[in-house]
């Protein structure tokens, strides 16, 4: 089952393999300037929206006995690499183009060198 994307980084649940995600968390800060005068309280000017930022948790489980982990581990390498900006579609809504800023692999399991099991934090920012 699709569950969504980031990029050509597909989220699924199917009878081979487990790769989905977990505690999506966003947020939107508003900016502003702080402007001092003299004898008096600054005034505070809106100067826009910042950039959103996205963190979510992948989990990765093969659920047969060929581990698909080390290729999507390999998969994300390659897209924080690009440095281009990629579309974030979880279910059937569309979110916006963002980069991956970051990754942080947790090998849950290993077995002679290959992992299983991991779970990586994605941080990604919104592109504009």
């Amino acid at each position: 089952m699709y569950q969504g994307l980031f990029g050509t980084f597909p989220f699924t649940v199917t009878d081979l393999e487990v790769c989905t995600f977990r505690d999506l968390k966003t947020s939107r800060e508003q900016a502003y300037a702080i402007h001092n005068v003299m004898n008096g309280k600054p005034k505070v000017q809106h100067t826009g929206t910042n950039l959103m930022p996205v963190t979510l948790t992948v989990l990765i489980a093969p659920m047969t006995a060929v581990s698909t982990a080390g290729l999507r581990l390999r998969l994300l390498e390659a897209l924080t690499r690009s440095g281009e900006e990629q579309a974030l579609v979880i279910g059937l809504k569309y979110y916006g183009l963002f980069v991956l800023q970051q990754y942080e692999i947790t090998h849950k399991q290993i077995h002679y060198g290959t992992t299983l099991f991991a779970e990586v934090q994605l941080s990604l920012l919104e592109y504009n």
